[in-house]
């Protein structure tokens, strides 16, 4: 039944029907473009997002790939510093011991005691006492 009633309803052909279709053709045609513009610009905003933080991304690594190469280079410098002072302190110590002192004293500026006399002979190699 509904087959036979729509084929006995015909549309008309006037001005008013033409505008009609035509005004819904006009809507529709807009709302698509209108569509497409909103699609393009949140598009448009989720690239440039994209863009400044991968930008920020990259900056960053690139910064701290520097620091962590500044922090090795430090670290390597405290290393040896702590080496030195090490050295140093042991050194220190060495100094306060008396018997040390006089061995050092003689084998680097030939001290002698009063009385007491040296001999050098010319295959003699003279200990390094500070070679411990």
């Amino acid at each position: 039944m509904t087959n036979g009633s729509r084929n006995k309803v015909k549309q008309l052909d006037n001005d008013y029907t033409r505008q009609a279709v035509t005004n819904k053709v006009g809507q529709h045609q807009r709302f698509t473009q209108v569509r497409r513009r909103r699609f393009v610009l949140i598009i448009a905003v989720f690239g440039a997002l994209i863009l400044f933080f991968g930008f920020q991304l990259i900056n960053t690594r690139s910064n701290l790939k520097q620091v962590n190469g500044q922090v090795a280079t430090s670290q390597v410098k405290l290393q040896k510093t702590q080496q030195k002072n090490d050295q140093l302190e042991t050194q220190i110590k060495q100094l306060n011991n008396k018997d040390y002192l006089q061995k050092l004293l003689r084998s680097k500026y030939d001290y002698t005691k009063s009385g007491e006399t040296v001999y050098s002979l010319p295959n003699d190699s003279a200990s390094d006492v500070t070679a411990n």
